[in-house]
């Protein structure tokens, strides 16, 4: 029982490793080794008012299977060892008859698997072939050496015939159940034809637990050494253990192939970005050739603003200061005035949304006139803009984003919609 548990828990040891790689591996054969009964039904056991005894024996199955047509379909090669036994007792004393044989059986399968979703844990299956079975039949009519059992009409068996003479002396014996006795009249072999089914149940990439039963129907009539009205069958019910033997698959081999022409030591030595900084250490690819890095390859930031030297149009930046993208302090001044003009902004699309009309347009004009006259107003046309300033006088007018919008539908102009809502954009914020 101790070496059974370590051969199991083994399996389970060596193929918990290969549930990761079962996208790169192939089935190339399986192997099935385990356990299983056999029931027998022929003509003992057959006659009116016989009580009968089912005789199950124990069985082993190896098996050996390549699987076909996308998995769907498997050959196989398989021995079963194992006994064939019935029994009956009756008050008819012609009709208590027994025996045992051996069985070595030899089978050619052909397996139907009903889905081959490696992602299914259940995997049933239907199965038949043909099978050879070597078989040495005996019987069980002797106890204590050479004596031989005596069955009574009562049912009872004795130690001498059943006559009226031996009533009184006659003692009670009980059966063995040692079969020694050869039955010559039985078939020493038999042709059968298996239909079986049952299921497989993966617990890991390479191993699956398999629970079916075979039905036998043999060629021979008299495995019981009996002649009847029909051939003898058989019942094979088993468990086995399943271990896939795989090899890598096609994709899996090129892959491989490609990777042992990568040159790994040239790869731990590169730097992209130039920064003398290898790859492989580098906390900051991309990082400019012309910037300065530390032993990470991450840019230096001499005055410490967030912004690396090598973008940094303010070098010597105060320490807690706030700065642009460039680097630069923004003052409080800068501040206000953003803020004012952020403010200015939302009140002129605050106008325009309450009154979506072209007077409202013409007010906005007349507001961002004055204060471009007065000169408070610090905004300077984008270049990308200066073609929609029609009139050069520095100002974007309703009137002119009118025109850039019919330009564009003439197709007479470079702007797309994007850029359109970009100039709007610039209009709230003169």
């Amino acid at each position: 029982m101790k070496k059974s548990t370590l051969f199991f828990l083994s399996l389970f040891i060596f193929s918990a490793p290969s549930f990761s790689q079962e996208d790169q591996l192939k089935d190339v054969v399986s192997v099935s080794a385990g356990l299983g009964v056999l029931t027998f039904n022929g003509d003992i056991g057959t006659g009116k008012e016989v009580s009968k005894y089912t005789y199950i024996r124990g069985g082993y199955a190896l098996n050996v299977e390549k699987r076909f047509v996308k998995n769907y379909v498997g050959a196989s090669l398989n021995i079963v060892l194992g006994k064939l036994a019935m029994g009956e007792r009756s008050t008819d004393i012609t009709r208590n008859r027994n025996f045992e044989s051996s069985l070595t059986q030899f089978g050619l399968n052909l397996t139907g698997y009903l889905q081959n979703n490696k992602g299914m844990p259940l995997i049933p299956y239907i199965t038949t072939g043909f099978a050879f079975a070597s078989l040495s039949a005996k019987t069980d009519i002797k106890y204590s050496g050479d004596s031989l059992y005596y069955y009574w009409s009562d049912g009872s068996i004795r130690n001498v015939e059943d006559i009226s003479a031996n009533e009184f002396s006659a003692k009670h014996v009980n059966r063995d159940y040692i079969y020694e006795t050869k039955l010559d009249s039985a078939a020493t072999s038999a042709l059968s034809v298996p239909i079986g089914l049952g299921f497989k149940m993966k617990i890991g990439t390479k191993l699956e637990t398999n629970i079916g039963a075979t039905y036998h129907i043999t060629f021979a009539d008299d495995i019981d050494a009996m002649i009847g009205s029909g051939n003898d069958k058989y019942l094979f019910s088993y468990f086995t253990l399943t271990y896939n033997i795989q090899q890598k698959s096609k994709e899996q081999k090129e892959k491989e192939k490609k990777s042992s022409n990568i040159d790994f030591a040239s790869i731990d030595k590169l730097d992209m970005d130039g920064d003398g900084v290898k790859d492989n250490m580098d906390m900051c690819p991309g990082t400019p050739k012309t910037a300065k890095v530390d032993g990470k390859g991450c840019p230096l930031d001499t005055d410490e603003d967030g912004v690396a030297d090598y973008m940094d149009k303010e070098a010597d930046t105060k320490k807690g200061s706030i700065v642009d993208a460039d680097g630069k302090t923004v003052t409080d001044a800068m501040m206000l005035e953003k803020a004012m003009r952020d403010s200015i902004v939302s009140n002129r699309i605050d106008i325009f949304k309450n009154d979506p009309s072209l007077a409202a347009l013409k007010k906005l004009d007349t507001q961002i006139k004055q204060k471009q006259t007065s000169g408070t107003s610090s905004s300077k046309i984008p270049a990308k803009f200066l073609s929609a300033d029609k009139n050069r006088d520095g100002i974007i007018s309703s009137t002119e984003i009118t025109m850039v919008i019919d330009e564009f539908f003439d197709g007479s102009n470079d702007y797309t919609v994007e850029k359109i809502h970009s100039l709007i954009d610039y209009f709230f914020e003169q």
